[in-house]
């Protein structure tokens, strides 16, 4: 008996997504659901799910132009679940002519728990990075970041009722852990903070406490009887938040003449807060410098801490200190060691 035709990819994807949807309980959509599966498709040529390969889902994160060039490792490592559970899903209903293991065999191997030392800005190239914003909305967003370690995600749902400038607080929710904390403002927070929406207000007028504290552009737009209107003023949408924020970092970098890793973006913010912190701590006599970070990043375990800070200015160090130095004779002159049962003789 001939096999029946299974679904395109694309089509087998919306399936997919709206089945996510249904289980979540919610009305809101999965928009980074549906755009992983639209690029999928896209890799694939929108093939039936039946002609999927292992070579064809490895290729789709680790080839090139492929997901571990533009995603931080947790995203990656959370596409690799999202994309075994969709295969499992079309293996269920004998879609597919392999299993979920034979197609994911390729991302065995790949481990997105990397060790390799991750890029840190400095505090001037943060400064550059500022100057590079080309559009205020931009330079607050960085201020914002760099001067609280908070991740982008977090970022771009701040509201307008969140900044207290007279207590010097920001309240800000924490999707991961699913609780609210209290972020202390810098004076230059509270500096680009007050500008910005010093120019938010000259552009909307009054602000209401409902309003994103960054706002999307409007999109383009359609008149009656004309073709589509662009928007090349880039009017703000207050009611609307940010939901593709990667490319806003990568141009303010290239056009500052920073380069940043592959894969890495409004990250590179927060390792770099982590790094510039614990220098801070340390410098002021803090011996719980390390504790300090951590709680600034909201880390349940200070590992994941260590991790952000990373080892490259401590490696620096233990070279200056042991390189052409004595070690075991520092202490004392290597040309008069005593014997130890010399030493005890002497204290008796």
């Amino acid at each position: 008996m001939a096999r029946s035709a299974t679904p395109k990819v694309s089509y087998a994807g919306k399936l997919y997504v709206e089945q996510r949807e249904a289980q979540a309980g919610h009305d809101r959509p999965l928009h980074y659901l549906r755009s992983l599966f639209r690029r999928l498709a896209v890799h694939v040529e929108d093939c039936h799910v039946s002609s999927l390969r292992a070579q064809h889902i490895e290729a789709f994160f680790y080839g090139p132009g492929g997901l571990h060039e533009t995603c931080q490792a947790t995203t990656l490592a959370n596409y690799r679940t999202t994309v075994r559970s969709f295969l499992r899903f079309c293996e269920r209903r004998e879609w597919t002519l392999r299993t979920m293991e034979q197609l994911t065999e390729g991302l065995k191997e790949k481990s997105t728990q990397t060790n390799r030392n991750r890029y840190r800005m400095t505090r001037e190239e943060v400064l550059l990075l500022l100057e590079a914003a080309k559009h205020p909305r931009d330079r607050a967003l960085i201020a914002f970041l760099a001067n609280t370690g908070l991740r982008i995600s977090e970022a771009v749902r701040m509201r307008v009722r969140d900044v207290s400038f007279n207590k010097g607080e920001l309240y800000v929710y924490l999707p991961k852990t699913k609780e609210e904390v209290t972020v202390p403002l810098s004076l230059d927070l509270e500096r680009e903070l007050r500008e910005w929406l010093r120019i938010y207000t000259e552009e909307v007028g009054t602000l209401k406490r409902s309003y994103y504290l960054f706002p999307v552009f409007r999109k383009a737009y359609f008149l009656v009887g004309h073709a589509q209107v662009p928007n090349p003023e880039r009017l703000l949408n207050p009611e609307g938040w940010i939901t593709s924020p990667t490319y806003i970092i990568k141009d303010i970098a290239a056009a500052a003449g920073i380069e940043l890793d592959p894969g890495d973006a409004w990250h590179t913010l927060r390792r770099s807060f982590a790094r510039i912190l614990y220098e801070d701590a340390r410098e002021h006599g803090h011996d719980n410098a390390l504790r300090i970070v951590q709680a600034a990043l909201n880390h349940k375990e200070v590992s994941t801490t260590e991790r952000y800070l990373g080892l490259d200015i401590e490696r620096q160090r233990y070279a200056h200190m042991i390189k052409g130095k004595p070690f075991l004779t520092a202490n004392g002159d290597s040309g008069k060691i005593i014997p130890l049962a010399e030493r005890r003789a002497g204290r008796g």
